[in-house]
């Protein structure tokens, strides 16, 4: 039986598959972090492959077959153009991007901390972002999940991170 979602979200990132098919994870509103096929998706011909790029905001749709998500149709919603100018904004983006990615369970609908994804974009596109206002949604992040309550020093919440999904943050967007 096919279900079919219509929902909001940020693509988070992408893998190739042979073929013209790509995966994509996305972090929904309604359906928290969620593995999506793309089939088609590389024709020269497909009007999806540009919403589809790495932290873009998007409308989609979504059919569910034998569990796993398809995606039907997508609608650009904004490109954060101005993150992707600037190699700093990039590895922070990447960085949060990481951190969801290894601490949010599949298909578990997590709406506050998709909000926070939100702003924290929204906010990274704008001028004045810096490492504080980094460390400010990292901190917020780690203590929605449960992790901790306090706020804490960017080299702590790092390494707490590390401890937490036991494995090295890439150094290339620390």
């Amino acid at each position: 039986m096919t279900k079919t979602i219509k929902t909001e979200g940020v693509v988070m990132k992408k893998k190739s598959l042979l073929g013209k098919d790509t995966i994509i994870t996305l972090f929904t509103k309604e359906e928290g972090k969620t593995v999506v096929v793309a089939k088609g998706i590389k024709k020269i011909t497909s009007r999806r492959a540009p919403h589809l790029q790495t932290g873009n905001l998007i409308n989609v749709i979504l059919s569910n077959f034998h569990e796993r998500y398809y995606l039907q149709e997508s609608q650009l919603i904004s490109a954060f153009s101005t993150i992707k100018s600037k190699q700093q904004k990039i590895d922070y983006q990447y960085l949060l991007f990481f951190v969801l990615d290894r601490l949010l369970p599949e298909r578990q609908k997590e709406k506050e901390i998709y909000f926070l994804t939100k702003n924290f974009l929204v906010e990274l596109s704008q001028k004045d972002f810096n490492k504080q206002r980094l460390l400010y949604y990292l901190n917020r992040l780690l203590s929605s999940l449960g992790y901790y309550k306090s706020e804490r020093s960017y080299p702590d919440v790092l390494s707490s991170i590390e401890e937490i999904i036991h494995e090295k943050i890439p150094s290339s967007i620390i």
